[in-house]
Order: C-alpha cells, then sequence, then structure tokens
C-alpha cells in the first residue's frame, strides 16, 4: 500500500485491507462448523464458499442478511467489514 502523511508531513499509519471472508472463515472455523454444511445453509455452493474466504467473491445485502440469521451476528457488521474494505482498495488503486 501507499503511504499516506498528514497535513505535517508525519507518515500515517497505512490501513490494512482485511477481506470479510477471511474474517468469516475465522467465525466458521471456530464454531466448529462443517464448511459443506454452512455453504448450504446460506444458499451456496461449496466452491463459492471458498472463493469467498479467499476474497474473491463479495457479501452483498442478502448474504449478509443470511449470515445474520445463521450466525447471529448483525447483518450490518458484514457489510460494514465489505465496505472497508472496499474503501481501502479503492484509496490503495488511487495512489497508484
Amino acid at each position: 500500500m501507499a503511504n499516506v502523511f498528514d497535513k505535517d508531513g508525519n507518515e500515517l499509519r497505512t490501513p490494512v485491507a482485511i477481506h470479510p471472508g477471511e474474517l468469516l472463515l475465522e467465525e466458521v472455523e471456530e464454531r466448529e462448523l462443517k464448511k459443506t454444511v454452512f455453504a448450504r445453509q446460506i444458499g451456496m455452493l461449496p466452491g463459492n464458499l471458498s472463493e469467498l474466504f479467499k476474497g474473491k467473491r463479495h457479501i452483498n445485502a442478502r448474504l449478509a442478511v443470511k449470515l445474520e440469521m445463521i450466525l447471529g451476528i448483525s447483518a450490518e457488521y458484514w457489510m460494514g467489514l465489505q465496505s472497508a474494505y472496499d474503501l481501502t482498495i479503492a484509496r490503495e488503486i488511487k495512489h497508484v
């Protein structure tokens, strides 16, 4: 990522982009959920779920609501993670 500086020229900590799929994978593993069963519960093919875990797919509003229903973690949380990730990546692309 590009270095970011404040108005006085001091280097700021560069934000790290963490895809929400990575955090979802941690949650699934922590709960010891079988990935194929979880994929079925949220209406995804296992291969698509794997792509989400790897950051190759995004969490949309419909999926966020499904995650809320299955995991009990708010849809707003998942959407917030996706939005933060998307903004971080967009800012990085702008600096390149």
